[in-house]
Formats: C-alpha cells, sequence, structure tokens
C-alpha cells in the first residue's frame, strides 16, 4: 500500500477533529443522526457541524460553511446528496482535509450517469489528494477513539475484531450479532463503491493495526480480486481473516451490480482461491461472528485434536457433525485418562465412556463436571476441549471448575451454555474475561471451534 492511503487512514480512524456536512434538525434525516452518532459513541475530538442556517445543534455551535470553521479538519463526513457531495470534497480539498466519508449513494451502482458522476468525484479526490471512503456507505467505526462516523447511534463494546463490509446492511447484521454475543469490536467500515479505497487497502491498513487481532470480511465483488486474495493470504500469516463472500446464485451478480457497481463473480472460484491462500471462508453472518468470537478469545490450539465433556449426548453429536466436516478430529482417551475417568464416573456407570464423554445425570453436578475436564484437557491426545452444560434452575453451573481447568491445562477451551442469550449473561461475561469463548447453540459452537482448528492447520502449515 502506498504509504499516502495508509497515513490517511490512520487519520481517518484517529481523526482529532471531525466536520460534519450537511447536518439539519430534523432526526429522521441521514445528517442529523451523523451528528448524533459522534456525540452517542463519545467522541472526544472536536466537532464542527456544518449547515448554512443553523446556529445550534446538539449542544454544538454550527458553521455555515467549511471555510468558516476555525481549525484544521482531519475528516469531513458528508451527508448531503450525490451531486452537492462532489462540491463538497472540492472545498474539503481546499481546506486541506485529507479523509472524507461521502455517505450519498446515487453513483456507478445507478448506471451510466451515477457511474460519470462517480468518475468525476474521483478526479475530484486525485486533484486534491483527497483518500475517499465511499460513496454509497454507512461510515466507519472506531471504538478505541469513541469514533462513531455513521449514520446509526449505536454504542458498541470495545475489543479486538474489526470488520470491513461491502455492505451497511450486513454490516449492521454482524454488529448486532456481535452485540448480542458479547464479542467487543475495534474497527468497522462500509466500504460501499470503494472509489478510491479499494477492500484490500483496509485489511492492509488493519493488518498493521496492534489494536485489531482478527479481522472479518463480507465481500460482494470486487474489480482487482487478484490483487484483494493475495493481501488477505498475506495479512493472515499475521492474524487471523474470516471471509463471508455471497454469490451462491446467479442473481446476486444484478443485485450486486445494482447495490455497490460490483459484480459478485464466481462463488465457487472465490472460495477455492480463498482457501488456496489459508483463509477461513465463513457462509453466514452468524457463523461470521462465531469465528471472530473464537479466534479473538481463545489461544490457538497446537493440534486438531478435540475432547468432549457433557451430560446430554445430543448437542456433542451436532458438534461432532459439524466440526468434523471441518477438519476436527475427536480422538478416543489415551488409556490413563480413561482410568481417570472410570474413577470418577465409577466402574459401573449408566453410559459408554468415549470421546465425546456424556456424563449423564452425574455431568449435572459441577464438581464432577470439572473433574472430567480437568481429566480430558490433561490428555496428551486433547489440544481442545468443548465443555458442554445446559443451564439450570438447581443445578450449579460449572464455571468456575471450567476455568480452573483450564488454567492448569493452559489448552484452549470452548463453552457450550444450552440456555437463551440473557440466562447465560453473567456466566459468559466471566468466561469471556478468562478467554473462553461461550455459544448457546452446537451449530455455532461447531463454527467457533472448526475456526480455531483451521488457523492451527494454517500455523502447522497444513492447508485443508
Amino acid at each position: 500500500m502506498p504509504g499516502h492511503k495508509l497515513d490517511v487512514l490512520d487519520t481517518i480512524f484517529h481523526p482529532r477533529s471531525v466536520a460534519v456536512v450537511g447536518v439539519t434538525g430534523a432526526n429522521d434525516r441521514v445528517g442529523y443522526n451523523l451528528l448524533q452518532s459522534l456525540i452517542h459513541a463519545g467522541y472526544k475530538g472536536i466537532i464542527y457541524p456544518i449547515h448554512p442556517r443553523l446556529e445550534n445543534l446538539l449542544g454544538l455551535p454550527v458553521y455555515r460553511s467549511l471555510e468558516e470553521v476555525p481549525g484544521p479538519v482531519d475528516l469531513a463526513v458528508i451527508g448531503v446528496n450525490q451531486y452537492a457531495t462532489v462540491e463538497v470534497v472540492e472545498q474539503c480539498g481546499r481546506k486541506g482535509v485529507k479523509g472524507v466519508i461521502c455517505v450519498a449513494g446515487g453513483y456507478r451502482e445507478m448506471g451510466a450517469e451515477g457511474k460519470a458522476l462517480e468518475e468525476r468525484l474521483i478526479a475530484v479526490a486525485r486533484q486534491y489528494n483527497v483518500e475517499v471512503v465511499g460513496p454509497n456507505t454507512l461510515g466507519l467505526i472506531n471504538t478505541g477513539v469513541g469514533l462513531n462516523a455513521t449514520f446509526y447511534p449505536i454504542r458498541l463494546p470495545r475489543g479486538r475484531v474489526s470488520f470491513v463490509s461491502q455492505s451497511g446492511g450486513v454490516g449492521l447484521t454482524i454488529l448486532q450479532k456481535a452485540l448480542d454475543e458479547g464479542l467487543g469490536v475495534n474497527k468497522w467500515v462500509g466500504v460501499g463503491n470503494r472509489s478510491t479505497l479499494e477492500l484490500s487497502d483496509y485489511l492492509e491498513y488493519l493488518a498493521r493495526d496492534d489494536s485489531t487481532a482478527v479481522i472479518g470480511v463480507f465481500v460482494e465483488g470486487t474489480d482487482d480480486a487478484r490483487r484483494l486474495v493475495q493481501v488477505a493470504g498475506e495479512v493472515a500469516r499475521r492474524k487471523p481473516v474470516v471471509f463471508y463472500k455471497v454469490g451462491r446464485s446467479d442473481a446476486v451478480n444484478s443485485a450486486a451490480l445494482t447495490h455497490t457497481g460490483s459484480m459478485a463473480g464466481s462463488y465457487q472460484m472465490y472460495r477455492q482461491i480463498l482457501q488456496q491462500f489459508g483463509l477461513l471462508v465463513v457462509e453466514s453472518a452468524l457463523e461470521m461472528v462465531a469465528a471472530c468470537n473464537a479466534l479473538a478469545m481463545a489461544p490457538i490450539p497446537r493440534g486438531n485434536g478435540v475432547g468432549v465433556v457433557t451430560h446430554t449426548a445430543g448437542p456433542s453429536i451436532v458438534l461432532l457433525d459439524e466440526a468434523g466436516l471441518r477438519g476436527g478430529v475427536f480422538p478416543p482417551f489415551t488409556e490413563s485418562t480413561m482410568e481417570r475417568i472410570r474413577n470418577i464416573m465409577g466402574h459401573n456407570p449408566a453410559v459408554v465412556l468415549k470421546n465425546p464423554l456424556d456424563a449423564a445425570g452425574r455431568g449435572m453436578q459441577a464438581a464432577t463436571f470439572g473433574r472430567l475436564a480437568e481429566a480430558v484437557l490433561e490428555d496428551p491426545l486433547i489440544d481442545l476441549l468443548v465443555a458442554i452444560y445446559c443451564l439450570h434452575l438447581n443445578w450449579r453451573c460449572p464455571t468456575s471448575e471450567i476455568l480452573a481447568a483450564q488454567e492448569k491445562s493452559g489448552k484452549p477451551v470452548v463453552a457450550l451454555y444450552i440456555s437463551s442469550l440473557e440466562q447465560v449473561r453473567e456466566e459468559r461475561e466471566l468466561l469471556h474475561s478468562r478467554g473462553i469463548p461461550v455459544y448457546v447453540t452446537p451449530e455455532e459452537a461447531a463454527w467457533g471451534v472448526s475456526a480455531l482448528l483451521h488457523y492451527a492447520r494454517q500455523r502447522r502449515g497444513v492447508n485443508r
């Protein structure tokens, strides 16, 4: 990536001052919400709302134009229509603003006239050396500095996962699911039409971003697929990258073209090439969040041996099926481990002792569950433990026992707590704080486990 783009992206994500062009007093308009989002997220830099007739808005003085802003502007968020946006970008160039977010649509996704307008926007941006996020974008977020430069006033918990999305709506889906799952977010950007900044540019920036540990990418299509895949493959050598690529049906090409002006391209070709470069490819927003959740919290296992402890067999069978299809191996326990298990369970248990280990009724006792988890984790063939427990009113959840077993072994643990999100919230917060991802469905737990196993294989130089 040229040094200029890297420097400007750093300014865009860490602006000391933000101008919001096109604010309005009506709370159902984009300009109002762009300003409210910055305030609501707790942005500590200087905010310059701009409107030719307003004097104050949301407690801030409003300036009539960019020229009247008294200080330098690092980032301009532009909430006017597509025609006026081009003029504002030119004003930004004259003001010395190097990064702009262009929210308006109506460019190349609309056909020949829109394409010509976007080419004019790009020409103006290049004339003044301005980098454009968008156009046709929701904006971007950096929780590390309280920056929400979108028109959705939401607060996100800080974390170490960053997302790059070609769709604002899918990007919001991912963010809302991350909120539900207690997954902390670092940065988020909707790339829109990618007029001057490509998907690969954001990836290269995030690869160098120490506060980002995992990157999730949603892709419709791109004009430079080769560069995107090559860059993503290079980035994945530093930190995990998770791709969600849409386009399994022929109908997607037309829809994507009128959405962000991109052809979706061959789904199978993308998938095969991404996998050749060692990248994890997922098939839904739910799988994206589940994978990123595990990768952001748990250490990468040394191998692909999965052990399971549960008191109910059904979820473990789903896990076995899902994770097994994605490279998971459920080895038989060693004889010394089996002897420990028999000593815990008694020599005439009412279940077959094997991996996955269904401890039935005895496993509902937290102390017993913990002893079994410890025995399985200490098995030399087991690299990762999945602890499956159904929350109950009268049986204590084995959270403290799972934490003790994990701390003693140092191996990664994934918890599947069958419950509602509300019921598991307190237990999940504790486990998350200690690096154990928590899921409430077998499928999501399997996706998390599979993500860890995928990058375990990559680190060992084994391609699927």
